[in-house]
């Protein structure tokens, strides 16, 4: 337990629930704005993978933004928190491996390319639900 009364999840488990969903939100930094983007996703190897095109994502991906990644879930309530570095996948046989896990969970139109979050660090937390 924290300080605060939530539970801290350790690596295993904050990977367990990471791989259990697939909408989460990227947080990235550009110049002097930040926002947080909703994006499907799947765990690949070591790294968060999800489709996009070209726009603030693609843009903090080609730079090799430092980003955060998070995912939670309101019953049980709690949140994953992934920090590493996004990339492109341009290698195309990477970037075919890292869509069969993706599946088709994304909106319609032209989201073909790749991005990749390394999971650098990862954490969790757990709010008790009272009984």
């Amino acid at each position: 337990m924290t300080s605060h009364g939530l539970e801290l999840l350790d690596e295993a488990e904050c990977r367990l629930l990471l791989a259990q969903r697939s909408l989460g939100r990227v947080a990235v930094k550009l110049t002097d704005d930040v926002v947080i983007l909703p994006v499907y996703y799947a765990v690949h190897e070591n790294t968060v993978v999800f489709r996009t095109d070209a726009g603030t994502k693609l843009s903090a991906a080609l730079l090799d933004a430092r980003v955060a990644f998070e995912v939670d879930s309101a019953s049980p309530p709690w949140s994953v928190l992934v920090r590493g570095h996004a990339r492109e996948i341009r290698d195309q046989r990477a970037a075919a491996a890292a869509r069969v896990p993706l599946g088709h969970d994304w909106p319609a139109g032209e989201r073909e390319r790749i991005v990749e979050i390394a999971i650098e660090q990862i954490t969790g937390r757990r709010l008790p639900v009272s009984p």
